[in-house]
């Protein structure tokens, strides 16, 4: 039973059609709070991790092929995951400890599965040579669980291609946005710079504070009033510095940024405690390398 069950093209284009017709998390919140406890909170985070598992799995059979990990929880792909997650999880949670729903829900399960159970029981015998009727309850009930994790992956990859995952990922990787990637520093992260701050054009390279001589690296001013006359060009200047100094240790960031007020190399080594401002030049050329290979400037 490790094939997925295959929906008739008729069942399938009727799914997927009431999916894009119907948008079964229009009416969740964005921060959605559940105050569920005991048996229902654990059926509940139970059901979740099943369905991000499916989920995930299910991504690059419908042409999505990057790690989501390298996306925020806010990319649009990772955010309809986490909102379909709480539906269906609280739809599972709600019939698993209602006794009655519980029943209702077996006893149709069976109906539109007992096919594909009794196919699944039958492998299952002849695997450990026994007959059907012979085989224990445990085992009957390892093979209902594999059938329906087979049925629960199907249907979880219907529910994507109805609600056109592959698209809007295709749409949000033309469109990116800030807000769409992991904190982590990844190779997603690095393109999205790249195409960004058009690094990778024939402009010529970035310069870096220890490229400025004395005189223009204290007109620092100059430098930020340039960039507030954009704001585009502002928040880039802002996201990219930012970024690369999370990549720094405590000393270098404060070289960085001390860099950036417009104090002199002499400055900034007076105010670190050393004796000549080289360990700080030494220190600013080193980062000054960093940050190129950070926006992909050299391979």
């Amino acid at each position: 039973m490790d094939d997925k069950i295959k929906l008739t093209p008729e069942q399938l284009a009727g799914l997927q059609g009431f999916l894009q017709k119907n948008d079964i998390t229009a009416n969740m919140t964005v921060k959605r709070e559940y105050n569920f406890k005991g048996e229902n909170a654990k059926v509940f985070k139970r059901a979740k991790e099943f369905f991000g598992e499916y989920w995930l799995g299910n991504l690059r059979k419908l042409g999505v092929k990057r790690k989501m990990k390298n996306f925020s929880k806010d990319h649009p792909v990772n955010f309809l995951e986490n909102a379909d997650a709480d539906y269906f999880s609280e739809e599972i949670s709600k019939i698993y400890t209602d006794p009655e729903m519980l029943n209702e829900y077996i006893d149709r399960f069976f109906e539109m599965y007992e096919e594909s159970v009794m196919l699944g029981l039958d492998c299952y015998a002849k695997s450990v040579g026994k007959e059907v009727d012979s085989l224990a309850d445990d085992e009957i009930h390892k093979v209902v669980e594999k059938v329906a994790g087979v049925i629960d992956e199907t249907l979880i990859e219907t529910v994507m291609q109805g609600q056109q995952v592959s698209e809007i990922f295709g749409i949000s990787k033309k469109i990116p946005q800030h807000e769409d990637f992991s904190e982590q520093l990844n190779q997603d992260k690095i393109n999205f710079y790249n195409k960004w701050t058009h690094c990778k054009a024939k402009l010529g390279a970035p310069l870096f504070f220890s490229e400025l001589s004395e005189e223009e690296s204290t007109n620092i001013e100059g430098v930020k009033n340039f960039f507030a006359n954009n704001p585009a060009e502002e928040q880039r200047y802002i996201f990219l510095r930012d970024e690369f100094a999370k990549t720094l240790n405590s000393t270098d960031k404060e070289i960085y940024y001390l860099s950036e007020k417009g104090l002199t190399q002499k400055e900034i080594a007076d105010r670190l405690g050393y004796k000549t401002h080289s360990a700080v030049s030494k220190r600013m050329k080193i980062m000054n390398k960093d940050f190129k290979k950070f926006i992909g400037f050299e391979n």
